[in-house]
């Protein structure tokens, strides 16, 4: 196997997808990594941001879909980077902890045990299961819950290209800050 990464974007590539927002200095490898997507990137970084401003969930939650979806799908780039942005985002070491534990996650904050199943249902089948489903309904209402399971999709969609662009671990000084992608 070879340790070959695919080229990240060039500048003039990340300020055609992030404007004036663009800066590699602080701007995360994986949102790089979408903006040397061609004609693809422009509409994938909006989703990215639309994703990121959703109010349906809070930066805590966002933060476990987040970490919990990449160790699911073993994205080492997303686990290293999810891991501080989680504890820069609210999350406790002991829920960020739990969270990449290979088993069911328990014994933390309702809502982020919930969550966590239903990354793990989408991770694992691509699906939910019905118990889940009514829980989630229950708890968040169904436009939120609609809107939830695309943030999970997408976090499911952005670890895999990521993986499989193989984009570069970024450094611990860019993630020192971090709360997001850019």
């Amino acid at each position: 196997m070879t340790d070959m990464c695919l080229p990240t974007a060039t500048a003039e590539e990340g300020r055609a997808a992030f404007g004036n927002d663009f800066n590699p200095d602080k701007t995360l490898n994986g949102a790089i990594a979408l903006a040397a997507a061609g004609d693809l990137a422009v509409p994938a970084v909006a989703l990215m941001r639309a994703v990121f401003a959703c109010p349906a969930a809070d930066a805590r939650l966002r933060e476990a879909m987040i970490l919990r979806t990449a160790v699911r799908l073993n994205c080492v780039y997303a686990v290293h980077a999810s891991t501080r942005i989680a504890l820069n985002s609210g999350l406790s070491e002991a829920e960020v902890e739990t969270l990449t534990v290979g088993g069911p996650v328990a014994g933390i904050d309702p809502d982020i045990v919930l969550i966590a199943r239903m990354a793990d249902d989408i991770a694992d089948r691509a699906t939910l299961g019905g118990d889940l489903l009514e829980a989630a309904i229950e708890r968040w209402g169904v436009d939120n819950t609609r809107k939830l399971i695309l943030m999970l999709s997408w976090f499911n969609l952005v670890n895999r290209y990521e993986n499989a662009c193989r984009v570069p671990i970024d450094s611990d000084e860019k993630l020192a800050r971090s709360s997001g992608p850019t």
